[in-house]
């Protein structure tokens, strides 16, 4: 911030937070995007709407505001969430309905965890690559970084007991255990357990951020990983988003219960509820037999678009392209071979008509700049688009090679 900057917020009356907010930069900055008409958008998290349950949307709004209990639910609601819903939530996360807070959506459960574990100079352990949103969240609270490699089974335990070993001791380590984002690996039941041990010997609190754990393709498995839900060392964020869409803003929390009053006054001091409407609504939702079926039929949706981006992949670039069929998600990880600039390639891509991630952007702390690496969205565009999409992306790459 420039001294200028600095007396206009003095000026204005601003805190030293809202001052020192970096603006976005990398992923989330939407000046980098450009969406021309036509153009396919590789790049985003969102949901395909022909994948959610909007039948059962409208049956259960329908029948809610339909019946005696819509008025009541225009009142203030507790801050914990609607009993039913908690006690939904609690029996699908195999935990007591006390230590489940509902929450605004999967990003306002990461404040809430941000806020009640770290103080300034804490430091933290984080996915590398990591989600680039949760370092935003860090901001809040000063956090300092320290990045852990990711792999195809999950955070590299061992590499994290060997930095413990050698003396790091953090306050926290956040990580996102089922078809990771951006890798789209997933953390097996052995590495789970290794990791609580290191918790509870270390002392430090695993923030378990599972937003895809209930996209998975046919015949892929999730591991129980019950330690994660049973450790008090543990505090897991949950989110409807990614199954009943980003629109719904409602998710959740399970805490230790011996925080879980202490997180209800946190949230208190905040936005104080969630709305009882769509908490109505979502608890209807989970009670209807045809969840589940609606849950497999989206997982087998997104693995046929997953099978056409990566077949694609490997036709345009043969051996040039390095990447892993996921099982579940809405990600592929692919790193691209070839000596060549690779943000010269991004813009060559968008002027072809595709966007992407770039790589870069998900370093947890600039010292793995992942060059050459593309996280490529494959859960909104359309089978023919995906491979079209990757189509352009080759010939922006082919188009700079041979220069």
């Amino acid at each position: 911030m420039t001294t200028k900057d600095s007396d206009m917020f003095t000026a204005l009356g601003a805190s030293s937070l809202l001052a020192s907010l970096p603006p976005r930069q990398g992923f989330g900055d939407a000046t980098l995007i450009r969406l021309a008409p036509g153009a396919i958008d590789l790049g985003g998290g969102n949901p395909a709407t022909g994948l959610l349950p909007t039948e059962l949307y409208r049956d259960a709004s329908a029948a809610f505001f339909s019946g005696d209990d819509f008025p009541r639910a225009l009142r203030y609601s507790p801050a914990p969430g609607l009993p039913a819903l908690r006690a939904a939530i609690a029996e699908r996360e195999g935990v007591e309905a006390e230590r489940v807070l509902v929450t605004n959506g999967g990003a306002h459960g990461l404040a809430l965890v941000a806020l009640g574990t770290l103080d300034r100079g804490d430091v933290i352990v984080v996915d590398d690559p990591v989600y680039p949103l949760f370092l935003r969240v860090l901001d809040l609270v000063g956090a300092s970084v320290v990045g852990v490699p990711v792999g195809a089974d999950g955070l590299d335990v061992d590499a994290l007991a060997a930095r413990l070993r050698a003396g790091l001791r953090p306050k926290a380590l956040f990580t996102v255990p089922t078809f990771h984002n951006p890798s789209g690996g997933t953390l097996s039941a052995q590495k789970a357990d290794a990791l609580v041990d290191l918790a509870e010997k270390y002392g430090f609190t695993i923030i378990a951020d599972d937003p895809y754990r209930e996209i998975a393709f046919p015949g892929t498995v999730v591991p129980r990983r019950a330690r994660l839900r049973e450790s008090p060392q543990v505090v897991s964020v949950g989110t409807f988003s990614k199954t009943l869409g980003p629109g719904l803003r409602l998710g959740w929390l399970v805490v230790p219960p011996a925080l879980a009053e202490h997180y209800v006054r946190l949230r208190n001091r905040l936005d104080g509820q969630s709305s009882a409407v769509l908490q109505e609504i979502v608890t209807r939702i989970l009670s209807d037999a045809r969840f589940g079926p609606a849950l497999r039929t989206a997982g087998e949706g997104y693995a046929e678009k997953a099978g056409a981006l990566v077949e694609a992949l490997r036709t345009e670039f043969g051996d040039d392209v390095d990447v892993d069929a996921p099982q579940g998600g809405f990600f592929a990880w692919a790193r691209l071979r070839g000596d060549l600039d690779f943000a010269q390639l991004f813009e060559a891509a968008q002027d072809a008509g595709v966007t992407y991630q770039r790589g870069e952007w998900f370093s947890a702390t600039g010292e793995r700049p992942f060059r050459g690496h593309a996280r490529l969205s494959f859960s909104e565009p359309e089978v023919h688009e995906l491979r079209e999409g990757v189509s352009r992306l080759a010939q922006a790459w082919r188009a700079l090679r041979a220069r």
